[in-house]
């Protein structure tokens, strides 16, 4: 099994320190795991794979041997805005939900109102 704890851990900007005291373990034993001396059991792989927004196959490698069982990302912008959420520091993507979630209520507003009542285009860009 290809443990790939190290790299995902890196991709978020997280230190071993840092993956130790977000799981309430000591950093020697996320050493441990990453170079494969130990594994963690599946409730601190769950744990790992939640703080590292990633999902448990991911961090067993499961597919790097299964490709086909990757689950696939939507193409356009989509896509885009998935990877750009994915690979933001965990205060922007507050930030990015914050601003999806404004602008979903708005069309949803614009989308209710009467015909002629409704925000115009520029308004739901400002908000």
């Amino acid at each position: 099994m290809n443990l790939k704890l190290k790299q995902a851990r890196k991709e978020n900007g997280y230190s071993q320190a840092d993956l130790a005291d977000a799981l309430n373990v000591d950093i020697k034993t996320v050493g441990n795991w990453e170079r494969g001396k130990t594994l963690p059991d599946i409730e601190q792989l769950w744990k790992c794979a939640k703080i590292l927004h990633t999902d448990p196959n991911d961090l067993l490698g499961w597919y790097e041997e299964h490709p086909e069982d990757r689950p696939t990302v939507p193409a356009g912008a989509e896509g885009e805005l998935i990877a750009c959420y994915r690979q933001s520091t965990e205060k922007r993507r507050s930030k990015i939900l914050e601003t999806a979630r404004d602008q979903a209520e708005l069309s949803q507003a614009q989308a209710a109102a009467p015909e002629g009542e409704g925000l115009e285009a520029d308004q739901v860009r400002s908000a």
